[in-house]
Formats: structure tokens, C-alpha cells, sequence
């Protein structure tokens, strides 16, 4: 089973559960604004998380893990920290003048495109040295749910980055959302980098694994539906210019 296909599809589940809970008028130019702030924010985040490790010599994973578990800890952390920092930044720069409804669909292409990069990221390595990219069907289920909850995260954090820009507290509202994010990419970070590590601890990959998915279900089911609330709560008006 290739997993690919289910990667775009869990996104796309999302974006049906947007329309399924009210936001049925599609705002196209919000969308690709949100399509745009994904690749500003990988622009951004690529040399911030990477600069400061090749600055100490670490060249790859497997440098990291080689420095011991405390070294490897407070990397995952950083990377979490400089992800969480700058996509909530750039959303939050996007969306703090914006009505709640436009920010939902600011979220929803930022997710979206982020589920497709991730799934071309994926695919073309493994097609390119031949090998194959075929996965059991629960691993690319999980894959699935993993795209489906992470899509609702960008989307309900959007609106809320939006809501507290509103009532004064565009500050709060963004550390708020660093934190939140930081604590899902600072986990996903540590499991990647503990497969480098010899000998590998499968137990604790396995309970981590489903910690996180169970983790980013939860965030991403809460923040979305307070989220989609305050959005839903506020009333329609006449539509302007986005640019």
C-alpha cells in the first residue's frame, strides 16, 4: 500500500470537516495566502533549526545521538521551539487583522499544502533510489489520521491567533500557539532522531509513537473545535479585497 495518496487524503478530510461544520463558503484567496505562508515559513525555518547545529558541528542525526540523551533532548526541543516559533509567527503576521472565518481558510491551505510537500518529500527519495515505497495499510491509515489532525491544528490555531489579535492579546495568543506547537514538534524531533540511536530503543519508539498520535488527535481535535466556535460565532459580512 502506498502511503502517499493517504498522507494528501487525511488533509483533504480535514478540509471536509471544515465544510461539514459550517464554513461552506470557500475563500480561495485565503487559501493560497495560507499555500504562500507554508513555504515562507519552511524559507525561514530551514536555516534557523539547521544554522545553530552545523555552528557546533553536528552534520546529521546521526551526530546528535552520538552526544548522549541530554544533547538529544534539548535538539528535539530546539527543533520544536524554532518550528513552533516560526510557523506560528508567520501565521500570526497573516492573520492578526483578519476576520476569524478568513483565518480558518488561511490555516486550511497552510495545512493542506504542508500534507502535500510531505507526501512528494516522501515519495520521490525512495522512487529515485528504487526501492520501495510500499507500507502495511495500518501504517498508512495512521499516516492518514496523523495529516487529518495536524490539517485541524493549523486551522483552529490560525483562528485563535486571529481571535486574540482581536481582543488585544495578539501576543499571548502567539506564545500560546508556540507552546502548543512546540510541545507536538519537540516530541515527533525526539522520535526521529531516536532511530539513529544504537542500539535502538524500539519499546520506547513504539509507546512514543503512540503518545504522539494520541497527543496530536487531542490538540488538534480541542484547538480546532474551540476555534471553529469562534469563527462559527461571528457573523458573515460583505467580502473585501485580501490584497
Amino acid at each position: 500500500m502506498y502511503p502517499f495518496p493517504f498522507t494528501i487524503l487525511g488533509a483533504l478530510l480535514a478540509w471536509a470537516t471544515v465544510y461539514a461544520v459550517g464554513f461552506r463558503k470557500q475563500r480561495w484567496a485565503e487559501f493560497i495566502l495560507g499555500l504562500a505562508a507554508f513555504f515562507l515559513a519552511m524559507i525561514v525555518q530551514n536555516p534557523v533549526q539547521q544554522l545553530p547545529l552545523l555552528g557546533i558541528g553536528i552534520r546529521s542525526n546521526a551526530d546528535v545521538v552520538a552526544r548522549g540523551t541530554a544533547f538529544t533532548v534539548a535538539v528535539a526541543l530546539w527543533l520544536g521551539l524554532a518550528a513552533g516559533f516560526v510557523q506560528e509567527g508567520v501565521k500570526y503576521y497573516l492573520v492578526r487583522e483578519r476576520r476569524l472565518r478568513e483565518a480558518v481558510f488561511v490555516g486550511l491551505g497552510f495545512g493542506v499544502t504542508e500534507a502535500v510537500v510531505i507526501a512528494i518529500a516522501t515519495a520521490i527519495p525512495l522512487i529515485t533510489r528504487g526501492l520501495s515505497p510500499e507500507v502495511p495499510l495500518l501504517n498508512a491509515l495512521v499516516s492518514m489520521g496523523e495529516r487529518y489532525f495536524t490539517t485541524l491544528f493549523h486551522v483552529g490555531t490560525a483562528v485563535l491567533l486571529a481571535y486574540y489579535a482581536q481582543k488585544g492579546l495578539g501576543k499571548r495568543g502567539l506564545l500560546y500557539m508556540i507552546g502548543l506547537h512546540t510541545v507536538l514538534d519537540t516530541g515527533a524531533a525526539y522520535f526521529q532522531l531516536a532511530f539513529f540511536m544504537e542500539p535502538r530503543p524500539v519499546h520506547t519508539l513504539n509507546v512514543l509513537a503512540y503518545f504522539l498520535e494520541a497527543a496530536v488527535a487531542v490538540v488538534g481535535i480541542l484547538v480546532f473545535a474551540y476555534g471553529a466556535l469562534k469563527a462559527l460565532s461571528e457573523p458573515e459580512v460583505e467580502e473585501r479585497p485580501i490584497w
